[in-house]
């Protein structure tokens, strides 16, 4: 049952929460403005952009900036929530009247999983709806008006052929140059270059121009030339367009897809389950965080706050490092994913217990 002290620090955490989030969000906010200050400069000087076209610009990456301060936000709320109740031994109070430490800090857990809640419509719903039109406007400010062109992307298909497209044009949907290699089933080594390739639905490919193919005979050291019109692929534009996106500028629906349709791409494993553990690892940074603070003196407070801050700065430095080597293929994708959870879930079990029950 809901009390009146529950609603009380319920309370202090709103508006602890409000507070960071709008430090959070604006700080990255600015920081990212100021980093693409002389590209929009030129932009105005071109004429061909104006300050709404900015401030909607922000508007639409505030769901990926939403997701990525949000471990900073959530621990930050409840630090200080506890923070706020024990400036007045506020919380000594509360346990004086036979609640545990624990209990005090029911709210601030409940409350942190209903936000984890919006956080993950956020994620699932609200970012991926509004990544595509965020990309192109921003190339659109940065590049003056060009349509958006993808530099290079590296990826298998189904097949296991390597498939090699470079300045991908995202409005016309034409590969500039396009390199696909991949062994037969006799054992040859096929290579396939063309220029402006066009998806064909109809034939399961690309249709390319100026196209060339050489199979190598390994076991002779021959090689025989041909021209090419054409490369059979199941990788069509919306594939090449989801290997461009940020993590969360996918939903975990097209995720699990995808990583089922090409099983050999870590990026696909690793977000997969990323898009899970992200928001597991913010409820397990609040409850690392909070055994710290809660202490009789303001001396060992400080001090707890700043083991707090350098666990969670900690935690997300190995997860960062962990998903970089499970890209890269040094560890399997999903021990990138769920190191981390399992590690902090256990730092959290054994500080947990520390607690009064």
């Amino acid at each position: 049952m809901i009390s009146k002290l529950d609603r009380y620090v319920a309370r202090y955490f709103i508006s602890s929460w409000v507070v960071s989030s709008v430090f959070f969000i604006g700080l990255y906010a600015i920081y990212d403005l100021f980093a693409q200050f002389d590209d929009f400069l030129e932009g105005f000087e071109g004429s061909h952009l104006v300050i709404s076209d900015v401030v909607y610009l922000y508007t639409l990456q505030l769901p990926v900036i939403f997701v990525q301060v949000a471990p900073f936000v959530m621990v930050m709320a409840a630090l200080i929530t506890l923070l706020r109740l024990q400036r007045h031994n506020e919380f000594m109070a509360m346990v004086m009247t036979g609640r545990s430490a624990r209990r005090v800090i029911l709210p601030v857990v409940a409350l942190t999983l209903l936000f984890l809640g919006g956080l993950v419509w956020v994620q699932e719903v609200w970012a991926p709806r509004v990544a595509l039109e965020r990309d192109d406007l921003q190339w659109s400010m940065l590049e003056k008006g060009k349509s958006r062109m993808i530099e290079t992307m590296n990826m298998r298909d189904a097949e296991g052929r390597l498939f090699s497209a470079f300045e991908y044009n995202v409005g016309t949907r034409v590969i500039g140059r396009l390199n696909v290699s991949y062994e037969d089933e006799a054992g040859n080594n096929v290579y396939i270059t063309g220029e402006n390739a066009e998806w064909s639905a109809e034939s399961g490919g690309w249709t390319i121009q100026n196209g060339r193919s050489q199979v190598r005979r390994d076991a002779r050291k021959e090689s025989e030339d041909g021209e090419a019109f054409f490369v059979e692929t199941d990788i069509q534009p919306e594939q090449l367009l989801a290997e461009s996106r940020m993590a969360f500028d996918l939903t975990y629906e097209e995720l699990l897809g995808l990583s089922e349709r090409y099983p050999s791409s870590r990026r696909y494993r690793l977000l997969r389950h990323y898009h899970v553990t992200f928001p597991l690892s913010i409820l397990l940074l609040v409850l690392l965080s909070v055994p710290f603070v809660i202490r009789l003196d303001a001396k060992s407070r400080t001090k707890g706050l700043g083991v707090a801050i350098g666990f969670c700065v900690g935690f997300l430095l190995l997860d960062a490092s962990l998903r970089d080597l499970g890209s890269r293929g040094v560890i399997q994708p999903v021990l990138a994913a769920w190191l981390p959870v399992i590690v902090a879930g256990s730092l959290v079990t054994v500080l947990f217990d520390s607690l009064e029950s």
